[in-house]
């Protein structure tokens, strides 16, 4: 569809507004197995016959660590400077117990989280002054699964966990731009009046009564 350029300059007016531009914004995935010792809160596990071992997980924190470098790259054919970025990521894993207690019901019993603290170098757009936020993305990708897992006599459990997490890594700087906008306006109050209820009959059966 055409623009009409009149109309658009008529309803537009330059603006400046303050936004966050994104530099780079790219994923990356730490995938690792780690044997872990898992406590438990005082007697969750007395009496329990274990059927079944399931963990999960959460990045809790995945902030920049240490001095950005730069680095050359050959992106395509092209030579760039890019930035080597270090980033610290602390995963908290909880593992979850299923069982039968000495009551024979089942159970599923929690353990106390335990924290797995790694860190990664990351190729950015990252000049100096940009800001670096690294989150968890929420989907089905992530996952923690357990292979093997050993009861320890003081009622710990040893296990081998293997934990996936995608992060989504974005690169931004504060800037001000000069768009062609206009001003919001509120919308009309919204008024909600209460009618007064108007008597329905019940309904008739007119093939019955009255006889016509």
């Amino acid at each position: 569809m055409a623009i009409n350029l009149e109309q658009f300059a008529q309803e537009f007016s330059p603006e400046c507004i303050q936004v966050c531009k994104v530099y780079d914004w790219t994923t990356n995935v730490v995938s690792l197995t780690r044997d872990i010792t898992f406590t438990f809160p005082t007697g969750a596990l007395t009496g329990v016959t274990i059927s079944q071992v399931n963990c999960s997980m959460t990045l809790l924190e995945c902030v920049e660590d240490g001095l950005r470098r730069d680095i050359e790259c050959m992106v395509g054919d092209q030579a760039v400077t890019l930035q080597a970025v270090t980033l610290s990521k602390t995963i908290q894993v909880i593992l979850e117990v299923t069982g039968t207690n000495a009551a024979g019901a089942q159970v599923t019993v929690s353990s106390n989280p335990a924290l797995i603290t790694i860190s990664e170098e990351v190729i950015l757009c990252a000049p100096d002054g940009t800001t670096v936020c690294c989150n968890q993305t929420q989907n089905a990708f992530n996952s923690c699964r357990v292979s093997s897992f050993t009861l320890n006599e003081n009622g710990t459990i040893t296990a081998t966990v293997f934990v996936r997490v995608c992060q989504s890594i974005v690169v931004t700087f504060e800037v001000i731009l000069e768009v062609a906008a206009k001003f919001c306006q509120p919308r009309p109050k919204v008024i909600c009046e209460e009618e007064c209820p108007v008597d329905v009959f019940p309904p008739q059966c007119p093939a019955v009564f009255p006889i016509m």
